[in-house]
């Protein structure tokens, strides 16, 4: 069925328009990427920002940001002739109160997640959403990061090491 301009105008009348416009919005996601190799210019991070749809059919910020957010991050690796197996840290900063509003869940900086990511071939400190972001999208598969799982090397880089109790 076309959309005609007598059905744009009975839907502004009915209220429903503007239920629209606040059931979706874009969602402001600026991003670092870092690699383990340096690119043509030197430098070991690409930073950009995104604008990610968020609608009121979003579902939890996980699964949210598996659908959306990484495919995202692959292309952009991609646009940038970055090899996604040597990524070894993601980290964004984000309107998360946009999310939050359109969905009505808690974002992940709400549920106590750092919205960092690690990666690395060898690291032991990696939870399960880091593995299976390996594992999926071949994050970090390049890339010999067992040197991390050392407490005092960690400490020292501002890592989180692994505690053994």
């Amino acid at each position: 069925m076309k959309l005609t301009e007598e059905m744009v105008f009975n839907l502004e009348d009915s209220g429903l328009a503007e239920l629209s416009k606040d059931s979706m919005g874009y969602m402001d996601i600026n991003v670092i990427l870092t690699f383990d190799k340096d690119n043509k210019y030197g430098d070991s991070q690409e930073i950009f920002d995104l604008k990610i749809l968020v609608s009121e059919e979003d579902i939890e910020p996980i699964t949210f940001m598996q659908k959306k957010f990484f495919k995202e991050v692959v292309k952009r690796c991609k646009l940038l002739n970055r090899d996604v197996g040597d990524l070894i840290k993601i980290s964004i900063c984000s309107n998360w109160d946009i999310y939050e509003s359109i969905t009505g869940h808690d974002s992940l900086y709400a549920l106590g997640h750092s919205c960092k990511w690690y990666f690395g071939q060898g690291r032991i400190d990696l939870d399960p959403w880091e593995k299976a972001l390996e594992q999926q999208l071949g994050f970090g598969k390049n890339v010999d990061m067992s040197w991390v799982n050392n407490c005092d090397t960690a400490q020292v880089l501002g890592l989180r090491p692994l505690i053994i109790e």
